[in-house]
C-alpha cells in the first residue's frame, strides 16, 4: 500500500496520473490523514505540522528526508488544515501570507429570470413555489427544489402558433428546468436559453443557447433536438452533453457523456460526430476533437471547480461568473496555471487563499473587485 501511494504521489506531482489514479490518491490521502490525527496527541500533531511545513520549504542544503516523504507530508498537512483545495505545483509551496479580510463574498445560487412570450418577466429567485403561468397549452411551475417545469395541460394551444420563452441566469446564478418534451437542462451562470413553450407541432425541437448548459435530452426518433449557439448547431436524438459557448471565450466546446451528437459549424465548413468521452472545440470555424475527462467539463453542474493545469486567466473567468466579481490582472499570467478541486458553495476568500498557497499569484480584494498580481 505504502509503495503504491509513493508512486501515485510522484506521478501526480509530475502531472502523469490518470483520473482513476487521482481518485485513488485522494482516497489514500484521506485515510492517511485520519491515521495521523488519530495516532498523535495535540502537542505531537502540532510539532509534526511545524516540522513538516519546514520540510516542504525551499532549502539549499542537502535534504535529509526522501522526496516521496515530503510529498506525502505536504499533501497530508494540507488535508490536516482542512483545505478542500489542494495543489501540486512544480515548486513546493511555503506557507502563504494571509490576505486582508473583507466582507465575505458568497457563492452563487439558484437565480434566474423567465421572460414569457407576452414579454412578462418573472424573477424566479423571488417567485413563490407553485404555478407561475399558463400559456399555449403549457403550465409553468416552480418546484420547491428551485426547478422550472413545463407541463402539457388539457387545454389546446388556441392560436396554433409557436411561442417562445427565455430563461437567463445572471452572474452568480444557476438554474435547472424541464422542457415540455421532458428534456432536462442545467444553466450555468451568465447564460441564456430560448426555447418553444411546446414542441408538439414542430418537426425539430430547437433551442438557442448563450453561455453554458448541460443537457439530458428525452429520446424522440422522429423529432431531432437541436441546440444553436453563436457558431454552431448540435443535433441529437437523445443524449447527455455539455456546451460552453460564452461570448468572452475564443472557442465553443461540446462535451459528450452519453449517446452521440452531430456538430455543424454555422458556416457549414465543418460537420463532425462525437462519441462518449470526446470533446469538440470550435475555433476559427475549425472543429478539433479530443478524448477528455468528462467530469472536468461538467464539474460546475456537480457543484465543483476542477482545474487541470488550467491557466489563471481561464480560472478567473469562471470565478468572476460564479461569484459576480470584476477581475483585473497585474503582471504576466501566460505561464501561471493550477491543478485543484474546490467546492463551489464556499466563500470566494477561501478559494483565493488556497490558490495563494502556490505562491504564484497574490490577490487584492476591494469590494467586488479582485486584482490578480503575478509573483
Amino acid at each position: 500500500m505504502e509503495k503504491d501511494a509513493r508512486e501515485l504521489l510522484l506521478k501526480y506531482h509530475q502531472g502523469q496520473a490518470t483520473a482513476e489514479e487521482k481518485a485513488r490518491l485522494e482516497n489514500w490521502l484521506h485515510n492517511y490523514n485520519a491515521e495521523i490525527e488519530h495516532g498523535l496527541s495535540d502537542e505531537q500533531l502540532e510539532l509534526a505540522h511545524e516540522q513538516n511545513w519546514a520540510a516542504i520549504k525551499p532549502n539549499t542544503s542537502k535534504p535529509s528526508i526522501p522526496l516521496w516523504k515530503k510529498l506525502s507530508v505536504a499533501a497530508s498537512i494540507l488535508l490536516c488544515l482542512g483545505l478542500a483545495f489542494y495543489f501540486y505545483p512544480a515548486v513546493r509551496p511555503t506557507p502563504f501570507a494571509q490576505t486582508a479580510k473583507t466582507n465575505p463574498i458568497a457563492p452563487g445560487g439558484n437565480k434566474a429570470f423567465l421572460t414569457l412570450s407576452n414579454g412578462q418577466k418573472i424573477s424566479l429567485t423571488d417567485a413563490t413555489n407553485g404555478k407561475l403561468a399558463e400559456q399555449s397549452g403549457i403550465q409553468i411551475t416552480k418546484t420547491a427544489t428551485g426547478m422550472l417545469v413545463y407541463q402539457l395541460t388539457d387545454q389546446p394551444n388556441p392560436s396554433g402558433k409557436t411561442s417562445y420563452n427565455t430563461i437567463e441566469t445572471p452572474k452568480g446564478g444557476q438554474y435547472q428546468l424541464i422542457l415540455p418534451d421532458g428534456s432536462k437542462v442545467w444553466l450555468n451562470a451568465a447564460s441564456t436559453l430560448t426555447f418553444p413553450t411546446s414542441f408538439a407541432s414542430l418537426k425539430t425541437r430547437k433551442v438557442e443557447l448563450i453561455g453554458e448548459a448541460y443537457f439530458e435530452i428525452a429520446k424522440n426518433k422522429t423529432s431531432p433536438f437541436i441546440v444553436k449557439s453563436a457558431k454552431q448547431e448540435v443535433k441529437v436524438l437523445g443524449t447527455h452533453f455539455n456546451i460552453n459557448s460564452y461570448a468572452d471565450e475564443q472557442s465553443t466546446t461540446t462535451t459528450l457523456l452519453e449517446g452521440s451528437v452531430n456538430i455543424l459549424s454555422l458556416n457549414k465548413a465543418e460537420n463532425v460526430i462525437l462519441k462518449p468521452g470526446q470533446q469538440s472545440t470550435l475555433n476559427n470555424n475549425r472543429i478539433s476533437i479530443a478524448e477528455i475527462n468528462t467530469e472536468e467539463a461538467i464539474a460546475w453542474k456537480n457543484g465543483l471547480f476542477i482545474f487541470n493545469d488550467e491557466n489563471i486567466k481561464s480560472i478567473m473567468k469562471k470565478i468572476a461568473r460564479w461569484y459576480d466579481v470584476e477581475i483585473t490582472f497585474k503582471g504576466n499570467m501566460d505561464h501561471i496555471s493550477f491543478v485543484g478541486n474546490y467546492a463551489r458553495n464556499k466563500n470566494l476568500e477561501s478559494l483565493l487563499e488556497n490558490i495563494e498557497l502556490t505562491e504564484k499569484v497574490h490577490f487584492k480584494i476591494e469590494g467586488r473587485r479582485i486584482e490578480v498580481i503575478a509573483k
